[in-house]
């Protein structure tokens, strides 16, 4: 599957906008963008791409009503209204250029916030040292006799400038330190140490299966069949049909999850506090204990892509149980569903609801494991922009240091379509963290595979 890279940092220079769209710099970068585009395989994102890029030269950037008319128009007669599809279209291709140039030097494309022009920026370095500047005393050369009151005053005056204008760079610097992940939960939980930090992208096994009517093999999919060691249980007990199915080591991480793991490593690496750790990207299938005891880990996924090897910790220490359908969270106290919409529709203009879930637990060898998940890429999408938004992450329990002995939340994201529209916060609780890695989690149930399995065409 096709992954965007991860997302760029904030501006931190200046941004130099070029005026000539037909300038080199900018076409090798819109032609890079445009594939990173084809890639991502979304239409509606590389029409409104194509349609910026065309526009970047004009006088007066395109309006929101001109890019729904050209971009976005159904072919209906109809007055012109609000479109969402707009806002909802431009966030998400901002995005993916601030993610496609990430750690860029030099020119770089930008859409900035409040505008639809397209435009090259020059992403300079800042200045490696910047402080308050302190007044010195007044020199007084030989034969220049005696310095005037007035030349005394003005001196004071500068070094009474000089600071208040150091306060402010101390009172802005500690500020920004507090905007970064190092100082918000559950990400604190992990600053402060030097082991490598692996992202766990939520995967599912895939099995051969020859039909009898003798045409090709078909990829299947069957959440009752979750590893390859389920498929040769599933063999060993049901010898007559065991060659009918066959183990190809196949696994399928959904796109959403790609970027969301990359959103996750871009934020990681822009923050001081871990960006000199190593940070690998690793499928749940190549999750091993070995990797789990020495390194911090950061799930991303769906939920119902976890593996085994966090699923049972987790399933003990959460209060939520997945249902047999993986469509649905239901919360242990009182019984209450917490119910994704399930699929994406076409229709983009249908408003939808999924579910997205956070959660911070204490490691088994004294490291940090946290979980950035969803029931649906929808919710997954948004609870990859909320655990990267430190203001966002206030909105958790205050007080709360690190993992606080283990939390989880539950968010209901709001999605039109294959976007994601904003989160609101459902569930916000302690999670039962004593023991989860040294007990084992009641096993479930062995199930054959369903005639009902869904194969990949």
């Amino acid at each position: 599957m096709p992954s965007d890279s991860p997302a760029a940092p904030p501006n931190g220079g200046r941004e130099d906008a070029v005026g000539d769209g037909s300038d080199t710099g900018f076409g090798v970068a819109v032609a890079r963008m445009r594939d990173a585009l084809e890639r991502s395989r979304s239409d509606k994102l590389l029409a409104l791409f194509d349609h910026l890029a065309a526009r970047a030269r004009d006088a007066a950037a395109p309006s929101e009503a001109q890019i729904a008319a050209e971009v976005f128009a159904d072919g209906r007669s109809a007055a012109h209204r609000p479109d969402a599809n707009v806002r909802v279209y431009v966030h998400r291709l901002r995005r993916l250029i601030e993610t496609e140039f990430a750690h860029e030097p030099g020119p770089r494309l930008h859409l900035p916030v409040g505008t639809y022009r397209l435009m090259l920026v020059d992403a300079a370095m800042p200045a490696q040292h910047q402080g308050a500047i302190t007044a010195q005393p007044p020199v007084v050369l030989p034969g220049t006799g005696p310095t005037r009151p007035w030349v005394i005053a003005l001196v004071a005056v500068l070094a009474v400038v000089a600071l208040v204008l150091g306060s402010a760079l101390v009172v802005r610097w500690q500020r920004g330190a507090g905007d970064r992940l190092e100082g918000t939960a559950p990400w604190s939980a992990l600053a402060g140490a030097s082991r490598p930090i692996t992202v766990v992208m939520g995967d599912y096994y895939f099995f051969a299966e020859t039909p009898a009517s003798g045409m090709p093999a078909r990829l299947v999919w069957d959440h009752a069949v979750p590893t390859r060691e389920d498929l040769i249980i599933f063999q060993m007990l049901n010898p007559q049909t065991a060659s009918a199915v066959t183990d190809r080591d196949q696994h399928y991480v959904t796109s959403a999850t790609m970027t969301a793991a990359a959103t996750i490593r871009a934020a990681l690496l822009r923050d001081p506090a871990f960006v000199q750790r190593p940070i690998r990207l690793i499928a749940a299938s190549q999750l091993t204990p070995d990797v789990l005891k020495v390194s911090d880990v950061v799930y991303v996924g769906q939920l119902s892509g976890i593996g085994a090897l966090l699923r049972d910790p987790l399933a003990q220490a959460s209060g939520f149980r997945l249902d047999a359908g993986l469509d649905s969270l239901v919360d242990a106290q009182g019984g209450k569903p917490y119910h994704s919409d399930g699929l994406e529709l076409r229709d983009q203009r249908i408003a939808r609801r999924d579910y997205g879930y956070l959660a911070c637990l204490p490691g088994p060898a004294g490291n940090t494991v946290l979980v950035i998940a969803a029931l649906r890429d929808p919710g997954l999408r948004e609870m990859a922009d909320l655990a990267t938004d430190t203001g966002r992450l206030r909105g958790l329990r205050q007080g709360r240091i690190g993992c606080g002995g283990g939390f989880e939340a539950l968010f209901q994201v709001r999605t039109l379509g294959n976007a994601n529209l904003g989160a609101s916060l459902v569930v916000d609780r302690p999670t039962r963290s004593q023991g989860i890695w040294d007990n084992a989690a009641p096993a479930p149930e062995y199930h054959p595979i369903a005639a009902t399995a869904a194969p990949v065409q």
